[in-house]
């Protein structure tokens, strides 16, 4: 019982430091902020003044987990200069893409994970940490992701290609056909993997209501066909690989 109110103690740190950077970065930053900083980089005020609000939420969690010292003063200017540094490299970047912004929030939570680390002296959680990575089960589970996401995109491809001619034309978003069979194999997997498979038939069920309401024009029924035979091919590989997965998950 003891040891579990110390373990909740030393998680509700690393906890505040994230809810602080969340404060910071989510709802005490405005869009102004962002566009100046990408226009002026260092030269923005704004870029400064965020950077002094992630010290200050820092140096306030800190406060309340603390006794006031120079390494509680030390630990905020850390997160506050990192946190500086990161979005200023972040600011040289094309604005607007999801690659970069999942990077910047790396880093941030990475700092802030070893400055948790450093505070709490937990370094043996990165031994555990590195042990559940490189497991069997998480490396299968990681590598089905990939297979449904990339591969069977190629694959369904494939499939559907001697039909892609006749729908040649019409209008749809670039590559949003490709995205919503990625989300919809990672969902499919996902489902699967927690057994919750009744889930399955709801995402069918919630996408044909939404894609194929009219077939009443010729173009229309090719469209739907053409859609129908590319997310039967996506639910049946999903699905069939799903279960290999739990198989050899059973079977390590």
């Amino acid at each position: 019982m003891h040891e579990s109110r110390g373990l909740g103690d030393v998680y509700k740190r690393q906890l505040l430091l994230l809810l602080a950077h969340l404060l910071g970065d989510f709802i005490f930053q405005s869009t102004a902020g962002v566009d100046e900083r990408y226009q002026k980089h260092f030269r923005s005020r704004r870029l400064y003044a965020h950077a002094a609000i992630h010290t200050l939420l820092t140096l306030t969690v800190l406060a309340l987990l603390l006794t006031p010292s120079w390494k509680m003063l030390g630990l905020a200017a850390i997160i506050g200069t990192t946190h500086f540094a990161i979005d200023l490299a972040k600011s040289y970047t094309p604005p607007g893409r999801l690659t970069w912004f999942l990077l910047d929030q790396f880093l941030h939570v990475l700092v802030i994970v070893l400055v948790w680390l450093g505070l709490s002296n937990q370094w043996d959680l990165v031994g555990h940490v590195n042990e559940l990575l490189l497991g069997v089960d998480t490396l299968l589970i990681l590598t089905g992701y990939f297979v449904v996401i990339w591969p069977f995109s190629i694959i369904i491809g494939q499939v559907c290609s001697p039909w892609t001619k006749d729908i040649e034309g019409t209008e749809s978003l670039a590559n949003a056909g490709k995205r919503i069979g990625q989300l919809e194999r990672f969902l499919i997997l996902t489902f699967i993997l927690v057994d919750q498979f009744a889930a399955i038939g709801f995402l069918l069920a919630a996408k044909s209501i939404l894609r194929f309401g009219d077939t009443r024009e010729a173009n229309h029924r090719k469209i739907n066909e053409y859609v129908l035979v590319g997310t039967m091919t996506s639910f049946a590989l999903t699905i069939a690989f799903g279960l290999l997965l739990r198989l050899l998950s059973d079977t390590f």
